[in-house]
């Protein structure tokens, strides 16, 4: 059991968040939770979050203090500096992620795969007993892959990168600094930062995120253990049209040649 509980604590710090010293966080980006186009969004940095985590725990059967993880969960927008939600539609996230970690070293935490969805909801019932915690019930604006995930500081902050789904982003809600929607451009990046800690679940919690989103409650109940439990996350998002490697080199291989030009002009 002691083993179980440094297995417990280890995972404790693990969160989705975006680092706020991060490049694709110092870049602003806007979005509109109505749909409705550049003219009705808001430019943001990041955008903070707040939401429940599910996690479920697989010790490695040779090296106790190594460990596998799954953890699902949702998270809603908050209102800038504000524990309160954002007005307007909801801006809500249904999340799952995995990866590996150590009871031992919390530095060692990795996250390998996963997908987060990004919502818009009109009928604001995140958190209720409406179905999966009323995370995934609204408008789909958005879809990411993860593909890693790390311990970021001493304090357990865990930094989580995904790469946009082609395809899956809804026209009118999530623009660049320039304004461009991000449904028509590619190479769109998530960066996703908080801190959690273990919190005992209650009703809405267990229907909507353990028995829902994680469908972890087969015969209908759920008892929590070191190796299932549930966390309360809080922290920021931001998110980010990062130009291709190829377009990179082809707009630095332009520079160059026109570096050429002009110096042989002036000769």
């Amino acid at each position: 059991m002691r083993s179980l509980n440094k297995i417990k604590h280890g995972l404790s710090i693990l969160a989705l968040a975006v680092s706020t010293q991060s490049a694709l966080a110092a870049e602003p980006w806007q979005i509109n939770p109505l749909g409705s186009g550049t003219s009705g969004a808001s430019t943001v940095s990041a955008l903070d979050v707040s939401g429940i985590g599910f996690v479920q725990m697989q010790p490695d059967a040779n090296v106790p203090e190594l460990f596998n993880f799954i953890e699902h969960g949702a998270y809603q927008a908050l209102s800038f500096g504000s524990s309160s939600p954002s007005a307007g539609n909801e801006i809500t996230v249904s999340y799952s992620v995995s990866g590996s970690g150590s009871s031992v070293d919390p530095g060692a935490l990795r996250l390998t795969a996963g997908r987060i969805d990004l919502y818009s909801d009109s009928s604001r019932d995140f958190g209720s007993m409406a179905p999966n915690y009323g995370a995934d019930n609204g408008t789909h604006i958005a879809s990411f892959n993860v593909s890693y995930g790390y311990v970021a500081n001493s304090q357990g902050m865990v930094v989580v990168n995904a790469t946009g789904v082609a395809g899956s982003f809804a026209s009118g809600y999530l623009f660049n600094s320039a304004g461009a929607d991000l449904a028509t451009l590619s190479n769109v990046q998530l960066q996703l930062s908080l801190f959690n800690q273990p919190i005992t679940p209650d009703g809405p919690m267990i229907a909507g995120v353990v028995c829902g989103i994680a469908a972890a409650c087969p015969e209908g109940n759920f008892s929590p253990s070191p190796l299932a439990f549930t966390v309360q996350d809080r922290g920021a998002v931001s998110i980010s049209a990062v130009p291709e490697p190829e377009s990179s080199a082809m707009f630095l291989a332009g520079l160059g040649l026109l570096t050429v030009v002009a110096r042989r002009r002036r000769g």
